[in-house]
């Protein structure tokens, strides 16, 4: 790296507005950087406007007689990072997307650049892969680190760069937790009929409908584990490898923030509707109070009232708003049952 490059970089990450001679000196201890060049790279970000002299710090009595204080200028700053970007681009494999980098902080750019490098010299070598990897096995082969995509922010940086799809990389998710009705699964396989599966987030709800699933008209009843719904709701297609089949999701989780979140977020994957015939039970009794601690989400909140009436929806909100909740132990193993295997609740699938 050269030595104006690394000393951008290193003013990029700080948050100081002014910056000493020796510290810049430091950065080089240990490096073969010759005191010349270092000395040229620094009057030169100064010629440039980067970095302003603080005269009342004095000078160096050497030529090019640099000042022992600097004021950093942040906005010439952000102009050589965009300069270096625009120049970075230029030799990054083609399908390294640098675009987002421009508007975000100059600190994400310094953190990816690292990655980004090593990974287009793979590129480079390589090509963008033909076949499909799980998610430590393509981590391995682009950074010498398989946890790097799953543990270390590899996922995210991938997205930002716009490699995810393109790198046919395979989550590696933990199975997903769920009960196979075999006589609805024969059904569907007759008569070509769609697929009815049922999320529950906690294992209590689990645990007392699963005695009935065989009666239902559900195919499997799938055991979120509060957020781990949101990761592993992946690996459904594999685990139930009906493709040809019509595939409708419900969910029935704790009438709260945070079920509700969890909702939201694993709704993004595929279609998911809230199983509101539970959710309606639940109203129906006394909410406790003891959630105050959660955040609201709002979005998520937004997107899941409208399935409901509108008395039901002020309801949620009031509920909500109190710092109340409806937990789904709220219902008894028999009420869990029944609300099941009522005909209202087929009746309710029918009208979606």
């Amino acid at each position: 790296m050269q030595i104006k490059q690394k000393i951008e970089e290193y003013l990029g990450r700080g948050k100081k507005a002014t910056v000493g001679l020796e510290e810049l000196e430091r950065l080089f201890d240990g490096s073969e950087a010759e005191p010349r060049a270092f000395a040229e790279a620094v009057a030169g970000l100064e010629q440039s406007g980067v970095l302003l002299a603080v005269k009342s710090a004095g000078r160096t009595i050497r030529p090019p007689q640099l000042a022992y204080r600097y004021r950093v200028n942040k906005s010439r700053l952000q102009a050589s990072h965009i300069r270096q970007l625009h120049q970075v681009r230029l030799g990054l494999h083609p399908a390294i997307q640098l675009d987002g980098y421009f508007a975000w902080p100059e600190q994400q750019w310094l953190a990816d650049r690292p990655w980004i490098e090593r990974i287009d010299r793979v590129l480079k070598v390589e090509g963008l892969p033909q076949r499909s990897a799980p998610a430590p096995e393509r981590s391995y082969q682009l950074t010498g680190n398989e946890k790097w995509i799953a543990e270390l922010g590899g996922e995210a940086l991938l997205r930002r760069v716009q490699l995810w799809d393109a790198l046919r990389i395979q989550p590696v998710a933990d199975p997903l937790m769920l009960a196979v009705n075999p006589a609805a699964l024969g059904a569907a396989a007759s008569d070509d009929s769609r697929c009815l599966h049922l999320i529950v987030e906690n294992k209590t709800t689990f645990q007392a409908l699963l005695p009935v699933l065989s009666g239902s008209a559900f195919s499997t009843l799938i055991y979120g584990c509060g957020n781990k719904i949101t990761g592993n709701l992946s690996m459904f297609a594999l685990q139930f490898p009906a493709p040809d089949r019509e595939h409708r999701f419900f969910y029935f989780g704790d009438l709260d923030h945070e079920g509700i979140r969890i909702w939201h977020e694993a709704g993004a994957q595929r279609e998911l509707l809230p199983a509101v015939p539970f959710y309606e039970a639940c109203l129906a009794h006394a909410w406790a109070i003891g959630k105050e601690y959660q955040r609201p989400a709002e979005a998520a909140l937004a997107a899941f009232l409208p399935f409901f009436a509108e008395v039901q929806q002020q309801q949620i909100a009031q509920c909500l708003g109190s710092g109340g909740y409806c937990p789904q132990e709220t219902l008894s193993t028999r009420q869990l049952q029944q609300i099941w295997g009522s005909p209202a609740w087929m009746q309710w699938i029918e009208s979606k």
